[in-house]
């Protein structure tokens, strides 16, 4: 109804003119599943559409934090998508996240090593001040200890926190390492998105991360 009502405003401003629709109904879905959802705006789309349109599909492409190898697949999704566009038609998608993930690391140092109530924690340099990806997603962000630190330290399941004084300071909880010790560095990997750009900075006046671009070769 609601959208009826749009285009009955655009029939009456002629300088306007209705160039396409966008949707953006999924988050976290596999290929199939995804274009189970393309086909179904699509066919809502052309409902109010004549003829020829662009329809922006959106996104919702996977991304496993938990197995960082996994990928999307790209080439599935694509060959369906041609197979649903009818001739004319402009089919958008916004990758985003499932692209630019994949394209930045968080890259820290321990600065303590403690046992608190059964659990090991290791707190790093910074915190989700630079990195909230996973306290905003719920994830244990996947992440790398490079041991040249020679520190007190701490095996199998730890806790990785930052510096700040909130509970919700987490990286990742419970995960098995054979060892981080003090002055050990931790390097984050799939930090390229929803990381610095959502993080709520200056948090009790932190120091702001530095960030470094590296080109190809």
């Amino acid at each position: 109804k609601t959208l009826g009502r749009c285009l009955d405003l655009l029939a009456e401003a002629p300088w306007l003119r209705l160039r396409g629709m966008h949707a953006h109904l999924a988050s976290g879905l596999e290929a199939g599943p995804l274009l189970e959802v393309a086909a179904h705006v699509l066919g809502w789309a052309r409902s109010w559409l004549e003829g020829p349109a662009e329809v922006n599909l959106g996104g919702g492409m996977a991304v496993d934090y938990r197995d960082p190898g996994r990928r999307f697949d790209w080439a599935a999704y694509g060959a369906g998508l041609a197979t649903l566009r009818r001739p004319g038609e402009v089919l958008r998608i916004e990758p985003g996240r499932a692209v630019t993930a994949y394209c930045g690391w968080y890259v820290t140092d321990v600065l303590d090593v403690k046992r608190t109530h059964g659990t090991s924690y290791a707190v790093l340099r910074g915190g989700t001040h630079h990195l909230r990806t996973p306290a905003a997603k719920g994830h244990d962000q996947p992440f790398t200890v490079l041991p040249v630190g020679d520190g007190e330290g701490a095996g199998g399941p730890v806790t990785l926190v930052g510096q700040l004084c909130t509970p919700k300071d987490v990286f990742a909880r419970d995960v098995t390492v054979e060892r981080i010790a003090v002055g050990d560095v931790v390097a984050f990997a799939m930090a390229g998105a929803y990381a610095w750009n959502i993080s709520h900075h200056d948090f009790l006046m932190h120091p702001k991360p530095s960030v470094h671009y590296v080109g190809p070769g």
